[in-house]
């Protein structure tokens, strides 16, 4: 009987506490609607206004397309198995010199036709890069010209910081410039317009920061700085040369360190037209001779070497990117403070083209 009767009670009781269970989830849930404040329409509608111009503003916003300024080169590592080859011509005139005491010196007009390849870019892995530069000059100057194939530079580049939204993308850069150009032996009846070349094997430090800002979501700006130091080897000299010189000139030039800071910008109007601002300024040690100077043809003797130099020029120009791998660039660039420089103007078209190897040889 007693074991009947405690049966009967837990029978009788399941339904009781089931029902409780289900009465505190409806009351839990009655409470939370409770709670939430009810909006009015005019504040439904405020919410909607606003999500509304989010949305337009995130239309309006697009992926810059950008080839890179005239002359600062970027941060960024070129992917393992692409490539990019970028062919430049660069058209100047130099019209005139800034001597020791920064004034500016009239000359007859030398025109220098400059093709040249300073983009010729691999990526090998995620931590290399390889860069060749090849370039040629043709010059003209009262009436004579000449030219030939200049020095080659070959370069390897390593990233320091990878870009995200608040850090910029840093690499460290190493270039080696190879004397594959003519620089002695010059005719004393062209002007030097024969030479191409420094002579010198030429090493380079560089380092070089690249940022992307959106400071305003219609017209992102990217900016970029370099810096670099170069350390050139002596070179031997005879005769008429790269330094200067005369007949009997036989000695070794030791050229000066230098060093060039660059910084730039570009301004994206739209995803495919951008302008673009370089700032250079290049500073270098005097140049030394040891050796016989040799004489002119007027019977003077002949200079080797150069003072201290420096030059601050600057390199305005527009782009236009039809695709993200194919770009064009067309500016001027022109100097506007130097010492023991040439002045010049020099007109600069470009065009940059990135692929694939690997699908390429595919």
């Amino acid at each position: 009987m007693k074991h009947f009767l405690f049966a009967l009670l837990i029978t009788t009781s399941i339904p009781f506490f089931s029902f409780a269970e289900t009465y505190q989830d409806e009351y839990q849930v009655r409470e939370f609607i409770q709670e939430e404040p009810i909006k009015t329409p005019q504040e439904i509608q405020l919410e909607l206004d606003a999500n509304e111009r989010l949305f337009k503003e995130a239309q309006e916003m697009f992926n810059p397309w950008y080839s890179g300024p005239l002359l600062t080169g970027g941060a960024h590592m070129m992917p393992p198995g692409s490539a990019n080859i970028q062919p430049y011509l660069f058209v100047t005139d130099n019209y005139a010199v800034w001597n020791s005491k920064r004034k500016s010196v009239n000359i007859p007009d030398r025109w220098v036709v400059n093709p040249s390849i300073t983009g010729l870019q691999f990526g090998l892995t995620d931590w290399l890069d390889m860069i060749v530069a090849l370039q040629g000059f043709v010059s003209w100057q009262s009436g004579k010209h000449d030219g030939g194939f200049g020095d080659t530079l070959v370069g390897v580049g390593f990233p320091i910081l990878k870009e995200d939204l608040k850090r910029p993308a840093i690499k460290f850069v190493f270039n080696e410039i190879f004397p594959t150009g003519k620089y002695q032996r010059l005719s004393p009846r062209k002007f030097g317009l024969d030479g191409a070349g420094s002579g010198s094997f030429q090493s380079q430090f560089g380092l070089r920061i690249s940022k992307l800002f959106f400071w305003s979501r219609k017209h992102p700006v990217n900016l970029r700085a370099l810096y670099s130091y170069t350390i050139p080897s002596s070179v031997s000299v005879r005769n008429f040369n790269a330094y200067g010189g005369g007949f009997g000139t036989a000695g070794k030039v030791r050229p000066g360190n230098s060093q060039q800071v660059d910084a730039a910008m570009e301004y994206s109007f739209t995803q495919k037209w951008v302008v673009a601002l370089d700032a250079v300024y290049v500073w270098a040690n005097k140049t030394t001779f040891h050796g016989t100077a040799g004489t002119t043809s007027t019977g003077s003797t002949a200079a080797v070497g150069g003072g201290y130099s420096d030059q601050l020029s600057f390199a305005p120009a527009i782009e236009y990117n039809p695709t993200a791998n194919l770009n064009f660039l067309a500016g001027v660039w022109f100097d506007v403070y130097g010492r023991n420089t040439s002045k010049f103007v020099s007109g600069v078209i470009s065009m940059s083209l990135s692929f694939n190897v690997s699908r390429a040889k595919d």
